[in-house]
């Protein structure tokens, strides 16, 4: 369950998450943190895979989460803490 601008949704993580995100965004779930920086309507394509396509359908979910400051860390919890660096990302010698 998360709560977006005041609205309970239903949530459950599909099997096929990165093929989801992957067709919608391009991104995979290990990149979500470029979705959740990139705006309201990223976010929302982040989200919409955990929630049932009726809810708050099309720009509605962009504009809840728009909303709602609370939105973008509440969708974060969904993917788990994302690491604040991939090893490929790590200076070399650190």
């Amino acid at each position: 369950m998360i709560k977006i601008h005041g609205k309970d949704l239903k949530t459950s993580k599909p099997s096929n998450l990165d093929d989801l995100l992957i067709a919608a965004t391009g991104c995979s779930s290990a990149e979500v943190d470029k979705l959740l920086a990139g705006g309201p309507d990223l976010a929302a394509h982040a989200l919409r895979p955990f929630i049932d396509h009726g809810d708050l359908p099309g720009g509605e979910l962009g504009a809840a989460i728009a909303a709602d400051p609370d939105a973008v860390a509440a969708i974060r919890k969904l993917y788990g803490d994302a690491p604040e660096t991939t090893p490929a990302q790590k200076p070399e010698g650190k």
